[in-house]
């Protein structure tokens, strides 16, 4: 019961603003101002053109920029000191992991320089590479591959940990027209993550966590949206950015989606053969071999897709 008297208030808030402001005989200034020039003004901060400040993004507590840390985010030293079982291949230390960021404060290449060929590339902690050293995550390894046409590629990874599908499809979207890319990677995260916005503004990555200490009437936000999440919805969500950034691309970037699940059947593979499971310094993300074989299949995807519009 107290979450349907929770819903009845935020439908009496809902339809009183709806009276007042849209119902009214003006629009709102905001409205006004984006019907005169839509492509000129911005109704929601988190939709703007060019890469998503690092500064609005709070799928982390600290936001690095132009620093390279030894630990970051669940990747940390207490949790790796209590890690007892590993393999012998397993190979992590306390020191051998670095996360460099780069002005932006995110991994992988500054958009800025001289370049012969740009991928733009976003996804979550996956694509992120927690627990793992800039050198082993996928899309570093992916411009390894890539080099070999492409001497000076560069790769913008504008990934962040806990990323929604609404994050990734967003932060591509908003990026495309800055960043100019040949090539677009969209690693979708799993189906039911996606991006809640309390009354306050506050932008929360709605999945299976909750906000630390949440105001009460956050909380109840929260609760209702969180009750939103079933496969319908999921895959509706899932499609809808899909279709976003496909449009965004404009049948002039080549488009390349993916989803973590590729990387959770590389790593079961894997295990197969390694007789154990490949996994990051943080025994919890995908490992550097995992990675790799990532890096090397969405390569080869690449490959394909250049072979047809030769052919073609």
């Amino acid at each position: 019961m107290h979450l349907l008297d929770t819903v009845k208030k935020h439908l009496i808030k809902i339809k009183e603003r709806l009276f007042n402001e849209y119902h009214s005989d003006k629009p709102s200034n905001e409205l006004s101002t984006w019907i005169n020039k839509p492509d000129e003004s911005t109704l929601s901060k988190w939709w703007k053109p060019g890469i998503p400040s690092i500064d609005d993004v709070t799928h982390g507590a600290i936001n690095p920029k132009s620093t390279t840390l030894k630990w970051f985010g669940m990747d940390n030293e207490i949790h790796f000191d209590s890690i007892k079982e590993t393999h012998n291949d397993w190979g992590f230390t306390k020191d051998n992991v670095n996360y460099t960021f780069n002005s932006l404060g995110y991994r992988n290449d500054e958009p800025e320089g001289e370049r012969d060929f740009t991928v733009l590339i976003s996804g979550d902690s996956h694509t992120f590479g927690i627990a793992l050293d800039d050198e082993q995550i996928w899309p570093s390894q992916f411009k390894i591959f890539l080099q070999q046409q492409y001497p000076k590629c560069k790769v913008i990874n504008i990934s962040c940990p806990g990323g929604s599908n609404d994050w990734i499809s967003r932060s591509l979207s908003c990026a495309i027209q800055t960043v100019k890319p040949d090539l677009v990677i969209a690693v979708y995260t799993y189906p039911n993550r996606r991006e809640a916005i309390w009354d306050s503004g506050f932008l929360w990555q709605l999945n299976t966590t909750v906000p630390d200490n949440p105001r009460q009437n956050e909380y109840e936000e929260f609760q209702s949206w969180f009750m939103t999440i079933n496969e319908h919805t999921d895959y509706y969500n899932m499609m809808k950015n899909h279709w976003l950034v496909k449009l965004a691309c404009n049948n002039k970037t080549t488009l390349i989606p993916s989803q973590v699940t590729q990387m959770q059947l590389i790593q079961k593979q894997l295990g197969t053969i390694l007789q154990y499971n490949d996994v990051a310094r943080d025994c919890k993300h995908f490992g550097p071999r995992v990675h790799r074989e990532f890096a090397k299949q969405i390569y080869n995807k690449f490959c394909r897709l250049q072979n047809i519009k030769k052919n073609v």
